[in-house]
């Protein structure tokens, strides 16, 4: 993989919409986990929210890397890395 399979103005426009998405997932987040009950009676869906979230930071930072195969490497998200990593030739 190479940071120049997409224009670099390309992959920092992705990265953005990608961050963008991001806030509106943890503001979404934020408004479900004010109600008590909702968050007692949905906390898995409501820490997948959490990990979409955290899945899209990740995919940015690649984005945005000179050397997304490092990038890659250096995900925190293991099942993420993964996935990646056997996609790379």
């Amino acid at each position: 993989m190479t940071a120049s399979s997409l224009s670099a103005a390309l992959r920092l426009k992705i990265a953005d919409e990608l961050e963008l998405a991001r806030e509106e997932i943890e503001r979404l987040g934020a408004i479900l986990c004010s109600d008590a009950r909702l968050v007692t009676a949905h906390m898995v869906a409501l820490q997948a929210l959490d990990m979409l979230g955290q899945q899209q930071l990740a995919l940015a930072k690649i984005l945005r890397s000179d050397d997304p195969r490092a990038a890659i490497a250096n995900t925190p998200l293991e099942t993420l890395r993964s996935r990646l990593e056997r996609s790379l030739d």
